[in-house]
């Protein structure tokens, strides 16, 4: 068995990537971490600090078995998953065999206002509205918005007062996933080259910011090949 850890978009729980789970191989275990405020973590603080949210995912990556395994995060998950692994590679824990960086432009790369967190209530609710990704019974439901809003902000807020800094290129192969209506454009994808010393591969799905539910099957497939591939390679 090989486990992909996946880390969550702004606003996800330990249940966002389970539609994922139907085309994956039976020799992948999928495992979402999750942060702080949501689900069974629901009454621990919201974290805004994302060095803060890194460490808390570290923890909960060295309570696992050290069995071969690859990480995958979309959107704010991409930052998380990149910062990740830097934290694993200057640790004794084993590194991941692959890592699947999707929906977000490479880390270099500075986000500009406006910021989303900062917003005013209708302004953000028409944001979340043309990302796509929740539900408009949500988005027009205030109790239910009142639950979902404050893990939607803290997230972007943890995001967008993220500060690069340039650290040794990673060691670990790395697959980048973009949508072509997405606001990442294939320049800021390649950018992730910068962070890893194997040559990356980009690809492109239609689709806007949540393409990856548009194109289940075939994101998995891509799980599956590279993760199989990778599993084969260390065994000899």
């Amino acid at each position: 068995m090989v486990n992909l850890f996946c880390l969550h978009f702004a606003g996800g729980n330990k249940y966002s990537y389970s539609p994922l789970e139907e085309y994956l191989d039976r020799s992948i275990n999928l495992i979402t971490l999750e942060l702080p405020g949501r689900g069974k973590r629901f009454n621990e603080p919201l974290q805004t600090d994302i060095h803060k949210i890194v460490d808390d995912l570290f923890e909960q990556l060295k309570k696992s078995d050290s069995k071969p395994y690859a990480i995958f995060g979309h959107s704010m998950g991409a930052i998380l998953t990149y910062l990740l692994t830097h934290k694993i590679a200057k640790s004794d824990f084993p590194n991941p065999i692959h890592l699947f960086v999707s929906g977000c432009r490479a880390p270099k790369i500075e986000r500009k206002p406006p910021f989303y967190n900062d917003l005013p209530k209708d302004e953000f609710v028409e944001k979340i509205r043309k990302m796509g990704g929740c539900p408009e019974e949500i988005l027009q439901d205030n109790d239910l918005m009142a639950l979902f809003e404050p893990s939607l902000r803290a997230d972007f807020k943890a995001i967008e007062t993220y500060k690069y800094q340039k650290q040794d290129s990673l060691k670990t192969p790395m697959t980048v996933f973009i949508g072509n209506k997405d606001k990442v454009t294939w320049e800021e994808a390649k950018g992730w080259q910068d962070e890893t010393i194997h040559k990356i591969d980009i690809k492109e799905f239609e689709g806007n910011h949540f393409f990856i539910f548009d194109h289940k099957k075939e994101v998995t497939a891509l799980f599956n090949y590279y993760i199989k591939t990778k599993t084969l390679l260390n065994n000899y």
